[in-house]
């Protein structure tokens, strides 16, 4: 997940993934930023059946992804995929190399967490 900068975010107090999806037109590939800090940044994303990010890495980050629908196949370099499912939590270590692809006919949701939220923090492999 790229950099966000802080001043692209909604930082709400308070919001809600379905206020979120009809902000964007649910039907096709989105990302919004929803909160972001120099210390961190939350993102929403909706990606079509069939994307896949390129395998990469955050040398100073950790990012957190939870899995509200659809279904996506984590790939983390570590000789072995998982299947993820809404409802799943999967975490990727600072400096832990990792992949996503959408499976399946159905879009996926998912929101991830990253700390912290540096502009150079992204490296493809």
């Amino acid at each position: 997940m790229p950099y966000a900068h802080p001043d692209s975010a909604n930082n709400r107090l308070a919001d809600a993934i379905q206020d979120a999806k009809a902000r964007n037109n649910n039907s096709s590939e989105w990302r919004e930023v929803l909160t972001a800090t120099t210390k961190h940044r939350s993102v929403l994303i909706h990606w079509m059946p069939g994307r896949s990010d390129a395998m990469h890495t955050h040398p100073n980050a950790e990012e957190i992804f939870v899995i509200h629908e659809g279904q996506a196949e984590f790939d983390f370099d570590d000789g072995r995929t998982r299947v993820a499912n809404p409802g799943s939590i999967l975490y990727a270590a600072a400096g832990q190399p990792h992949a996503i692809s959408v499976l399946g006919k159905a879009p996926l949701l998912m929101m991830c967490f990253m700390s912290a939220n540096h502009p150079t923090d992204t490296v493809e492999r």
